[in-house]
């Protein structure tokens, strides 16, 4: 059923063609959203409670938002709303230390220099058709990175890997469950028998195809790809692209990374066996979908 028209109100704005950046864990979404949020006149959140806990919810019972829709577009919303809100507390412009009480939830004097919004935060990929719905004028930029170096970083990430303990994966509630990488009955069986290097992968499979149907969902004018291996190297094209797409002045200067980037890390992080598990579940998984050749 069609949504009534949304008018979200923030800082005394109108939100106006949000931008969401989408990806599976370590794929780069939080330098594209670092370029996007020095834009002038740009506010990009990533991890507010209020979003993590609706985008959670959501990524483990994706059934909600089918169910359920009207409310799950106003539990985003509100959020989102909560989420962009620039006080003297929340806005990264300002100096922080105490504040007085009277001010602490006003709007701060850098939130009337605010005129649009965005949002990175960790998992958003999975309600990314909820999104849609929400904001009907959305736009989304997704991250596609090599299932190697992702399950590499995966591995050496305690708060992503504890997303597979056995009380945290529901497994019997839904199906199928992008979240986990889980597709089918077989998928399903198979699960508790995966090494953890073969669990990161999956997860990263179910992400990449997750991105893929967003793809066949949205046309050009909403939806952007970026390759993360592309990004270095080619930071100028890269925020000229992200200028036409958004309308936002991204400098090629923030998508420069002070560190590695950690491209082909995969093989001095990867035991031979886990190797082999990511390679037998990831596989050519990236050209079968049509994107570019790995490296």
């Amino acid at each position: 059923m069609k949504q009534p028209p949304y008018i979200l109100i923030v800082n005394g704005t109108k939100v106006r063609r949000p931008v969401f950046v989408l990806g599976a864990p370590h794929s780069g979404v939080d330098l594209v959203a670092r370029a996007l949020g020095k834009a002038p006149g740009f506010h990009v959140g990533a991890g507010h409670g209020a979003v993590q806990d609706a985008v959670h919810a959501l990524a483990r019972r994706p059934s909600i938002a089918e169910e359920r829709a009207q409310g799950t577009a106003s539990l985003l919303r509100a959020a989102f709303a909560e989420s962009w809100q620039l006080t003297p507390l929340t806005c990264p412009r300002c100096p922080g230390g105490p504040v007085p009480a009277r001010d602490a939830a006003a709007p701060c004097r850098h939130a009337g220099d605010v005129g649009r919004y965005g949002d990175a935060s960790p998992d958003l990929l999975y309600s990314a058709a909820a999104l849609q719905r929400a904001f009907e004028d959305a736009v989304f930029v997704q991250v596609i990175r090599d299932g190697r170096d992702v399950s590499a970083a995966m591995l050496g990430d305690e708060q992503a890997l504890s997303w597979f303990r056995p009380a945290m994966a529901n497994l019997d509630h839904e199906m199928p469950n992008p979240f986990f990488g889980i597709e089918d009955e077989k998928d399903r069986a198979q699960y508790p028998k995966l090494s953890t290097a073969a669990k990161c992968a999956l997860r990263w499979r179910g992400a990449v195809r997750l991105s893929a149907r967003l793809r066949g969902s949205l046309g050009a004018e909403r939806l952007m790809t970026l390759r993360y291996e592309d990004l270095f190297g080619g930071e100028v094209e890269t925020a000229e692209q992200l200028r036409e797409f958004t309308g936002a002045r991204v400098s090629a200067v923030e998508l420069v990374r002070s560190d590695s980037p950690g491209i082909g890390s995969w093989r001095s992080r990867l035991s031979a066996e886990q190797r082999e598990d990511v390679r037998t579940i990831a596989g050519s998984e990236l050209q079968r979908l049509g994107y570019a050749k790995q490296h």
